[in-house]
């Protein structure tokens, strides 16, 4: 071959490179498919993601806030164990419809709750997780303002909020693999070292003392914010990769939870009282000399890994909700542009100069919105046959429901709509959530999240219970969103069970 030839060949296969890896890109985390019980991941794997995603800086602020608010060390306790007890209750319900089911958040709402039902799913997702991956944006350059004195910070929070979106354009493997391999063992070490070296220093004796502030913060309105901290809203995306094992799927959740929820917002607690400052950035300068050795940069490096993971988790989530209208396609535009639209959420909230109050509004938020519609879809999967006598479209290989596409699924679940619905309003009213009105920000009744779930939760479960003594089979069809059933030309019907390739 002459030295022109293979110029000319070598010319033809870097052409074709980009276009490859943008399909290899594309490919990385198929969603319109079930993900094969051979292609999921054990329970250590899965107890260490969920620790990374639940072991937050956002739950060490909770801890910063506590103490600020006059809170004891007990009463923050019994806030944790509150939120934390809550929180594995939801999640065995969201979690296991992932693993059971194998499918997505969207994609699953498509098949239970119809068209519409599946769009208002996925703007609740898109909602969700774009609201917190501004915040940790913005909260990243707040922490490395605290710690090197990082000015022009609507600047900085825009280019981070633009330069975590790397991880998601490899999808969900990237994503899982850097939590557990870089930050779960990093941030479990750090967090137990820090409440340890705390409780064995000399005011260790002192620490459960109520502090001398004034108190302005309960104890439910600090579950609630540790509930909105701890919920993703998404978790079949991410335990649709699990084992199919509810025992194990409970070890994963327990530890994900017992750790976040207890160990980090008590660290961040016991920095602000150990060191007895009055702002966030004297705060992490005391939590850098006391659990890093001093040592400025190693802080902006755990701070950052932890930051990263966290809105790997929360762009995860809105990039599968946009996948659902654009049926799995042009992921990584999707990424793209989902990137830059944090970026200009964040420079929004940074401009705000209100760090707590869009803490407040975000956490209410994730807490109540997207959660209402999970354990609505939770309901449906294990319930529906048994509550209501009707059955949705099942699966190959032992699944219990088929992917439903676009076309076959049905107008809309009336029932689900309704549930939902009627527990984002009570979430709304009862957590403050409600703009124009005088509690917006600040009305906290109960646990707004536990209260919106039941109420979503009661709905549906009578609506189901109803359909038993329906006997038109359309009034059933329309009040569940039951979509046309299979047929022997699956793709006619646009009825999918394909697994992965």
């Amino acid at each position: 071959m002459s030295t022109e030839e293979r110029y000319e060949t070598s010319a033809d296969q870097n052409e074709h490179r980009p276009a490859e890896l943008l399909q290899l890109l594309e490919s990385s985390d198929p969603l319109e498919t079930i993900v094969p019980k051979s292609n999921r991941d054990s329970p250590v794997k899965m107890s260490l993601l969920w620790v990374t995603f639940q072991a937050s800086v956002s739950s060490m602020y909770i801890g910063y806030l506590a103490r600020s608010g006059g809170m004891s060390l007990a009463s923050i306790l019994w806030a944790c164990l509150i939120a934390a007890t809550a929180m594995v209750g939801y999640g065995m319900l969201a979690a296991n419809v992932g693993t059971e089911t194998g499918q997505p958040h969207s994609v699953l709402a498509r098949g239970i709750l119809g068209k519409s039902g599946s769009a208002l799913a996925s703007v609740l997702l898109i909602v969700t997780g774009m609201g917190w991956y501004g915040f940790q944006a913005v909260f990243l350059s707040l922490v490395f303002n605290g710690l090197f004195g990082l000015t022009h910070l609507e600047l900085f929070s825009g280019l981070f909020a633009l330069a975590m979106i790397a991880n998601n354009l490899l999808g969900f493997r990237s994503v899982s693999a850097y939590a557990r391999y870089v930050a779960a063992p990093i941030l479990l070490a750090w967090g137990i070292y820090t409440i340890v070296k705390a409780f064995a220093s000399t005011a260790g004796p002192h620490l459960f003392a109520a502090p001398h502030v004034t108190a302005t913060q309960g104890i439910l309105f600090t579950a609630e914010f540790l509930i909105g901290v701890a919920m993703f809203g998404n978790e079949p995306d991410i335990f649709r990769y699990a084992r199919s094992d509810r025992k194990h799927n409970s070890v994963s959740l327990t530890f994900g939870y017992g750790l976040g929820m207890l160990v980090f917002p008590v660290a961040g607690y016991l920095m602000a009282e150990l060191s007895g400052a009055t702002t966030l950035g004297a705060t992490l300068h005391y939590f850098t000399q006391f659990s890093l050795f001093g040592l400025t940069a190693l802080a902006a490096v755990v701070f950052t890994i932890n930051l990263v993971a966290l809105n790997d988790a929360n762009l995860y989530e809105a990039v599968n909700a946009v996948q659902n209208f654009l049926r799995g396609k042009r992921r990584v535009e999707t990424v793209v542009l989902l990137g830059i639209l944090g970026l200009a959420i964040a420079v929004l909230m940074e401009r705000s100069n209100s760090v707590q109050n869009n803490f407040f509004i975000v956490a209410g938020i994730c807490a109540v919105f997207l959660p209402s519609a999970t354990i609505v879809m939770a309901l449906d999967v294990f319930l529906l046959e048994k509550l209501s006598g009707c059955t949705r479209p099942a699966g190959e290989n032992g699944m219990p429901r088929a992917v439903i596409s676009w076309e076959a699924a049905s107008a809309g679940n009336v029932a689900g709509i309704v549930a939902i619905l009627a527990g984002v309003v009570v979430g709304a009213l009862t957590g403050g959530l409600v703009p124009g009105t005088p509690g917006f920000g600040k009305t906290n009744i109960g646990i707004p999240a536990v209260e919106a779930w039941l109420t979503a939760s009661l709905i549906y479960i009578g609506f189901m219970l109803s359909a038993r003594v329906i006997r038109s089979t359309k009034v059933k069809e329309a009040l569940l969103g039951l979509p046309r059933p299979l047929s022997a030309k699956n793709s006619d019907d646009g009825i999918s069970d394909r697994e992965f390739p």
